[in-house]
């Protein structure tokens, strides 16, 4: 089972895994391409932790 699956996280705006000072979209499945600078605006989810799949 895939970290991911085990988080089950919702789809929403996160903190970047890559620790970028940005935000990136997490589809529910898979961390996207879209980031975007944190802003007011933005909700970043915080009561989940994402993070990238650990490498083979």
């Amino acid at each position: 089972m895939s970290l991911q699956a085990e988080n089950a996280a919702p789809p929403g705006w996160y903190h970047d895994p890559l620790g970028f000072p940005q935000v990136r979209w997490w589809n529910g499945s898979l961390w996207t391409n879209d980031v975007q600078a944190p802003r007011p605006e933005i909700q970043v989810s915080s009561a989940y932790h994402t993070s990238l799949v650990d490498a083979p």
